[in-house]
């Protein structure tokens, strides 16, 4: 009996480590924006570690993060190195410059695993500016090769990120996001006019365009909201951008339906992101706010939908960066 338990090990064994073997274990990411400056002053401002803090995607999920740079971290062989509880630990180089054409490093990674990765940073100079490239080339560990879709996805949104931060970082005129990670709170049950949903992204954008000032149209010309109008998550399927959600108009009493419906959400506890930015930044906040939760080790809670809440107006508001947006996503 013992041999065949061990028989069984042996053969699921081999079927895991054949399964690992032909996944790939290498990948490369690189992502790319234009920046209203000159290569050398871009240049400059990237070869400087200690402007990193400002717009790294990785260091506002823990501000407290300990960091340590070298006395020459803006110059070849300069580094800074990172140290916290939730986005781990690990040293970043600078291998070699082109002046101002290329910026070569050496990421090392040691907590939560120890991995060494290349990234370079290109500039090409263009009509409108210069655009920056941000690539990176690694390999996964062999027992983590099935992370490797994973986490070449992550890295893609975290990049764009960064870039959308940066650009924000060298001009706050231009649009850019800013978000917080507000915290654990309590949301009370909410009645709400609705506008139901079920589709995908390429259809949902014009249709909250038009469907969602009709709703709240419809809802001031016969009383005040009661909070800000959201949009309820039902089901969100983020491989196929398909949502199944409502257009909510909260309201304090019963009215007239006209052709909506009206619903009832439960309450509940709930992890509070706030993004002030464009619409255009939901997707990126969305993804940190579930990487943030994830960091913390907090049971999301798949019964409840998630809420996506709009603070202010934006139609009279010039600049599209006052726009704020708070996102609920329920936790246990």
């Amino acid at each position: 009996m013992v041999w065949i338990i061990v028989i069984v090990v042996l053969v699921i064994g081999a079927i895991g480590i054949a399964y690992l073997a032909n996944l790939p274990g290498e990948y490369q990411i690189s992502r790319s924006r234009i920046y209203d400056l000159s290569p050398q002053q871009l240049f400059d401002k990237i070869r400087d570690f200690r402007s990193w803090p400002q717009w790294s995607p990785w260091l506002i999920h823990e501000p407290g993060t300990h960091l340590e740079y070298s006395a020459d971290c803006d110059q070849e062989g300069g580094y800074y190195s990172w140290d916290g509880q939730y986005v781990g630990a690990g040293k970043l180089t600078h291998l070699r410059f082109q002046t101002p054409q290329r910026i070569e490093q050496e990421i090392e990674f040691t907590r939560p695993f120890k991995s060494v990765c290349q990234v370079s940073f290109h500039f090409t100079e263009r009509d409108e500016g210069t655009e920056l490239t941000w690539s990176m080339q690694g390999r996964m560990p062999f027992l983590f090769r099935f992370m490797t879709a994973k986490t070449v996805a992550m890295i893609t949104k975290d990049y764009d990120l960064g870039l959308a931060m940066l650009a924000g970082h060298l001009n706050p005129d231009v649009e850019h996001p800013r978000l917080s990670f507000d915290g654990p709170t309590e949301l009370s049950a909410q009645q709400c006019l609705c506008q139901p949903f079920e589709g995908d992204l390429q259809s949902m954008v014009p249709t909250m365009g038009s469907a969602f000032p009709r709703l709240i149209d419809y809802v001031q010309s016969r009383t005040e909201l009661s909070a800000p109008p959201r949009v309820v998550y039902h089901r969100v399927d983020m491989d196929k951008k398909y949502f199944v959600c409502d257009m909510a108009a909260p309201v304090a009493s019963e009215m007239e339906l006209g052709d909506y419906q009206l619903k009832t959400f439960d309450g509940g506890h709930y992890y509070q992101v706030t993004l002030q930015g464009n619409y255009q930044f939901l997707e990126l906040a969305w993804y940190s706010a579930v990487a943030h939760i994830q960091m913390l080790k907090l049971p999301l809670d798949g019964r409840r939908p998630s809420l996506e809440v709009y603070e202010n107006d934006p139609r009279p508001l010039s600049n599209s960066n006052e726009w704020m947006t708070r996102l609920y996503i329920p936790i246990k």
